[in-house]
């Protein structure tokens, strides 16, 4: 079993914050939205929900790879080319998944 870093527990609790306020944020949003639903003529505002939701679920998705990728030991490699992450990178953006060379 791999020992984990100080800063891979950190990033970890972190993560695992993060993922909490999406999940409460996305429910918000889809209950907001649906609870309008038949009560209402179609509102833009509900679409708007929609729309906010479904990118929370892709933040949720990078921040559940993030999760994974600290349990593999594979956190802070690039997913494309290998190479080390910044850790200031990696403090900024915890879900982040690419090295600033592989973000073009």
């Amino acid at each position: 079993m791999r020992v984990w870093s100080r800063f891979e527990w950190r990033q970890q609790s972190r993560l695992l914050d993060e993922r909490e306020r999406l999940r409460r944020q996305r429910a918000e949003l889809r209950t907001a939205a649906t609870s309008r639903r038949g009560h209402e003529p179609h509102d833009v505002n509900d679409d708007e929900a929609t729309i906010q939701a479904d990118a929370i679920e892709g933040r949720l998705a990078a921040v559940d790879e993030a999760l994974v990728r600290i349990d593999s030991g594979n956190y802070g490699r690039c997913v494309v080319g290998g190479l080390q992450i910044a850790e200031e990178r990696l403090e900024a953006l915890p879900a982040v998944a690419l090295c600033r060379s592989c973000v073009v």
